[in-house]
């Protein structure tokens, strides 16, 4: 589905609950947050995003190092990629046989993501990045929570937030990474927040009300476990890549 906010913010979701992908049109470019897990995936939408809009796509900023969000990019091999310097290190950490677990699951073959990481363009930041255009600044700034490394960026001044994996809709969230304190924290910190729009990780994008969803869902996991969680949110979905839950 693709869903346009303010004529500017062009969100391709997915019923199947795969990654989000992200598009926001500057002035003279066109820049993606996340890049989904298949290359040939994404470059469809970016032929979407040029046809649309008449502009060039050269660049992704990635919300954190997990495969549905990141492989697009850097098996794809021709954007500039701009991360934090904690994704970066998470991708070179990826062993032989979780990248061969991957491989088989998804019926494409990663296992040479060295290969492609060496080849990639990387633009690094340490804890947050600004990127000003015309009138749009996109702030991203790396918190923690989901993983070590998930990063969330805002645009500037509709007051998007577009969540990475800290925040996702009616989607189970993979827990094995978290640190499920800081995570709440974070949420907590960003309702208070005048956030108009969040374009989550997985799932229709939406308002405040999902970041009570995610917290309610993250505490209930911390006070009664997996199974009550199971239970409870019985009518989420697993999206198309889950490495561990």
């Amino acid at each position: 589905m693709l869903e346009v906010i303010d004529n500017k913010v062009l969100v391709f979701w997915f019923e199947n609950f795969a990654s989000n992908i992200t598009a926001v049109e500057l002035s003279e470019e066109v820049i993606l947050i996340d890049s989904s897990l298949y290359p040939e995936k994404l470059n469809k939408i970016i032929d979407l995003v040029q046809l649309r809009t008449k502009k060039p796509v050269k660049k992704v900023f990635l919300t954190h190092h997990h495969p549905d969000h990141s492989f697009g990019a850097i098996f794809q091999g021709n954007l500039e990629i701009i991360l934090s310097e904690k994704t970066l290190i998470k991708l070179f950490d990826y062993n032989d046989n979780l990248l061969k677990k991957i491989s088989k699951e998804s019926e494409y073959e990663f296992s040479d993501i060295q290969k492609k990481l060496s080849r990639c363009k990387f633009n690094v930041f340490r804890n947050d990045n600004l990127n000003t255009s015309s009138k749009t600044v996109i702030s991203g700034i790396s918190l923690g929570g989901h993983t070590e490394d998930s990063t969330i960026y805002k645009i500037y001044p509709e007051n998007i937030l577009v969540a990475g994996d800290l925040i996702v809709s009616g989607v189970h969230s993979e827990l094995n990474q978290a640190n499920i304190d800081n995570w709440i924290k974070i949420l907590e910190e960003l309702k208070k927040q005048n956030i108009k729009i969040i374009i989550p990780g997985h799932g229709k994008p939406g308002n405040i009300q999902l970041i009570n969803n995610q917290i309610n869902y993250l505490k209930t996991f911390k006070k009664e476990g997996k199974e009550s969680l199971l239970k409870k949110f019985n009518k989420y979905k697993y999206p198309e890549l889950l490495l561990n839950f």
